[in-house]
């Protein structure tokens, strides 16, 4: 196999698995096994990519040129590489966790549900894979396209508004800033390929620079920057399968990535015309994962509060991507941090929601409040759902603990020490509402009326979800790994 073909089979199979599911939607087993083989399919290719990646190899595909100098193309390199790998072996977990929740919920059409599911994860894939802007904004709107059906899956008046006004700020926010911005970066370079140093090095006055990340940074919506963050609460209306492909395995993801490419690939570390504009939003950013973390403690439905902390730990991707922006040595390190981020994040959130949909589909409970004493019931369940409480609070040594440790280390390098200030405050407010959370639920007196069903939760639900939660120990030995596989993406540019 070529890095060619693997990339092709990564961006393709999730398209085929959809097809198949809508296809044969009988009988379920059937469903389920071609859902979860196609997942592990992809899975495996993208093993292979990050493992050529590591040898040297490149891959380039176009499959378009719309425009001169400007390909609808997909390339690898180490961060697309390595987050492709991460989000489609959590993928993997999340297919067997959906088959099960589809099961024992008896989900409405469930076909559709896993067919758009793995559209979603197609379109996350491209995203990682874009080789420069427009192949980057076509895979951004392909993506939100895909997973608009899952936010209205349900159908009822609760779902439809939430589905519109979903697709509305993600389209809204993409052609109204993100489009400009690639309009005129194209008219300033006269590409839009992905660059070693940045796009605009050397290009761009300051001022220029400063619009241009302000209009990049708010136009990828999917990062939940306020006030374009409206997307995230209203995709709490979905089915729980639906809200961990939103929030921890395609859009919020897709989000961070697409602000890391930009800030790496167009802008470059250390831009220092760009560097007033960076403060600014790092303010805007600190200042709301602040206000996410305490909305969060203020809502009592599990799903609101695991979306408003998701949006919180996103917030830190695009606080430590703009720190690489600041003069200094410290730009591979906010870098790194955002990298570190994303992955702990998608680790942490998918265990979580798999964690909540287990008990809602076994107990019907979806209430913070009614969470007391749980865990002596399904305790594996809430074993992995208090470890990934632990790694997005950021305790060692689960993973969330090492991409704050080098965001702090990244920010207070930069002599922004206010702003390792509001990334360790909303650790802390993160912990006072996910922490009092986990402990009750292991700790509280066991309910006697806890069940819906006699056998509790099946294998296909709780085994993911622990799986999941071991993988935030991953970062643990893996670390030194990752920065080394990924130092090319700061390495040449750093260099003058």
């Amino acid at each position: 196999m070529t890095p060619e073909i693997a990339m092709f089979c990564v961006l393709g199979a999730p398209v085929v698995q959809a097809l198949l599911v809508m296809l044969i939607p009988k009988p379920p087993g059937l469903r389920d096994l071609i859902h979860i083989g196609f997942s592990l399919f992809a899975a495996s290719c993208a093993v292979y990519l990050v493992s050529a990646v590591a040898h040297g190899q490149t891959g380039y595909i176009v499959l378009a040129r719309p425009l001169p100098n400007v390909d609808l193309a997909f390339e690898i390199d180490p961060l697309g590489a390595m987050m492709t790998a991460v989000l489609t072996g959590l993928g993997v977990l999340h297919a067997v966790h959906a088959a099960g929740v589809a099961r024992a919920k008896q989900e409405r059409e469930p076909s559709r549900m896993l067919a758009f599911i793995a559209l979603a994860m197609a379109g996350v894939t491209a995203v990682a894979f874009s080789a420069n802007l427009f192949s980057l904004f076509v895979a951004y709107q392909a993506l939100a396209l895909a997973a608009f059906p899952l936010v209205a899956h349900r159908g009822d008046s609760e779902a439809r508004p939430a589905a519109r006004a979903f697709l509305a700020t993600l389209l809204a926010s993409s052609v109204g800033c993100f489009l400009p911005a690639i309009i005129w970066t194209y008219a300033i370079s006269g590409t839009l390929d992905f660059q070693v140093g940045g796009v605009l090095a050397g290009r761009v006055d300051a001022l220029t620079a400063n619009v241009l990340l302000v209009f990049y940074v708010m136009g990828i919506a999917m990062a939940a920057i306020p006030p374009m963050h409206r997307w995230l609460p209203a995709s709490s209306t979905g089915p729980f399968p639906a809200l961990v492909t939103i929030q921890a395995l395609a859009v919020l993801p897709a989000g961070g990535i697409g602000v890391l490419k930009v800030v790496t690939f167009v802008f470059g570390v250390g831009m220092a015309e760009a560097a007033i504009a960076a403060q600014a939003l790092i303010v805007l950013v600190g200042v709301g994962m602040i206000v996410a973390a305490l909305i969060a403690l203020s809502k009592q439905d599990i799903r609101e509060r695991l979306a408003y902390s998701c949006m919180a730990q996103s917030l830190a991707v695009v606080m430590g991507a703009l720190l690489s922006l600041q003069p200094g040595h410290f730009g591979p390190a906010g870098l790194f941090a955002a990298a570190l981020q994303i992955i702990a994040l998608s680790c942490s959130a998918a265990t979580l929601l798999m964690g909540a949909g287990t008990t809602a589909a076994i107990t019907g409970r979806t209430k913070v409040a009614d969470y007391a004493g749980l865990g002596r019931v399904m305790p594996w369940t809430f074993a992995g759902f208090a470890i990934a409480s632990a790694s997005m609070i950021g305790m060692p040594p689960f993973a969330g603990a090492w991409a704050k440790l080098w965001l702090i280390t990244a920010a207070a390098g930069s002599g922004l020490v206010w702003a390792a200030g509001l990334a360790a405050g909303a650790a802390i407010l993160t912990f006072a509402h996910l922490g009092p959370l986990a402990a009750s639920a292991l700790a509280a007196r066991a309910p006697t009326d806890a069940f819906k069903r006699p056998d509790g939760a099946s294998i296909l639900l709780a085994a993911p979800v622990i799986l999941a939660a071991a993988a935030t120990l991953s970062l643990l030995v893996s670390v030194n790994s990752l920065a080394e596989f990924l130092a090319p993406i700061w390495t040449a540019r750093a260099a003058p």
